[in-house]
């Protein structure tokens, strides 16, 4: 039979000692830093930009799943926006000219505002597109988009849809 014996260690707790002498300590407290960060991802952009701010405005950090053969749907944006392609690629089409261009990891894109640039977001891949999204938007917005007809040079495929 083992026998079992409870020590008294700093106050309230214990450890066990075991017939063979063996002490179960409690486990060591980690050193938690005063201040910490984690770069959930990164990528970079040659886009010229400015935020424009005029009243009050409210900032939504978002992350963002397209599934594969999935799309935004056309649409503009009310705010400043700033995405990073996290993993995937994404394909953004221009609505004023039918323009294509790929997105993929470590990449970022600014999206501009207004009612004059409809555009749209497609996963042609087999992966889903990860996204992490920083929009800066007027406090009264109700949603960082809002949704739009399809331009008349809309690519095949790409008309309405998400």
């Amino acid at each position: 039979m083992v026998s079992k014996k409870k020590v008294a260690v700093s106050g309230a707790v214990a450890a066990v000692t075991l017939g063979t002498g063996f002490v179960l300590q409690p486990a060591a407290r980690a050193e938690v830093p005063p201040v910490s960060a984690v770069v959930l991802s990164e990528g970079v952009t040659s886009a010229p930009f400015k935020i424009k701010a005029k009243g009050d405005r409210k900032v939504l950090y978002r992350k963002a799943v397209v599934q594969p053969g999935a799309s935004t749907g056309w649409h503009y944006h009310l705010g400043e926006e700033i995405a990073v392609i996290h993993s995937g690629t994404f394909t953004r089409i221009e609505g004023a000219d039918c323009s294509v261009k790929e997105y993929g990891p470590g990449e970022s894109l600014v999206e501009p505002v207004g009612p004059d640039t409809v555009h749209m977001g497609v996963n042609n891949g087999t992966e889903p597109v990860e996204l992490y999204v920083v929009d800066i938007l007027p406090r009264t917005a109700a949603g960082p988009t809002v949704p739009a007809p399809a331009p008349d040079c809309a690519p095949t495929g790409a008309r309405g849809g998400k």
